[in-house]
């Protein structure tokens, strides 16, 4: 087995051992390079967005027509 390639809160390397098909120990393993995970791309959900909107524009409006005073 490798050494672990991580390195320790003092700056040193780590003197574990990697894990298998890994340069790093199961500590250090926040520290591997790993490729982004490529997402889909979505829709807007156009009825939700105009039904938020218009809840918005109502409480703004209540309140505007409340305090106007």
């Amino acid at each position: 087995m490798a050494q672990c390639r991580g390195i320790t809160r003092k700056g040193t390397q780590c003197r574990r051992d990697a894990r298998s098909g890994s340069d790093f120990c199961s500590i250090h393993q926040d520290q591997e390079v790993r490729p982004p995970v490529a997402r889909e791309h979505t829709a807007w959900d156009h009825d939700a967005l105009m039904k938020a909107a218009l809840g918005f524009a109502l409480v703004g409006a209540i309140i505007f027509l409340r305090y106007r005073r």
